[in-house]
């Protein structure tokens, strides 16, 4: 399971934002040791002037400004050290494949708990 959901504003150059998904749960996959069947990505693109920093809104992805936002949802067993290296592997995947600043991605972690994801057409336990 861990889920990654990405939004931003569009590229200016467009990007293959299907290879880009490919890569980067392969990449997440190999860094974390998490199964890749368990890996799902997806990129959304928010309407052009429609995300606002500080008061000024952009037509287009920025290197500097607008971070890319990013959710990652987990099982809520990962030690606070799977954490960290599921973030990191996230922002350098997507700083590779998509080729954004490292520093202008930001990442929300959320654990779920067992019982509180249904899939597969269950409620899933760990």
């Amino acid at each position: 399971m861990p889920f990654i959901h990405i939004k931003s504003l569009p590229f200016d150059k467009p990007r293959d934002v299907g290879d880009v998904l490919e890569g980067l749960t392969r990449d997440f996959a190999e860094s974390t040791g998490v199964g890749l069947e368990h890996v799902t990505a997806t990129w959304e693109f928010l309407p052009e002037g429609h995300y606002a920093v500080a008061g000024s809104a952009a037509l287009h992805q920025p290197q500097a400004s607008h971070p890319v936002l990013v959710d990652l949802v987990a099982p809520d067993f990962n030690s606070p050290e799977n954490v960290e290296t599921m973030l990191e592997s996230v922002a350098l995947c997507i700083s590779k494949r998509a080729k954004v600043q490292k520093g202008n991605i930001f990442i929300s972690y959320q654990g779920v708990g067992s019982r509180t994801v249904f899939d597969r057409g269950e409620v899933v336990r760990w």
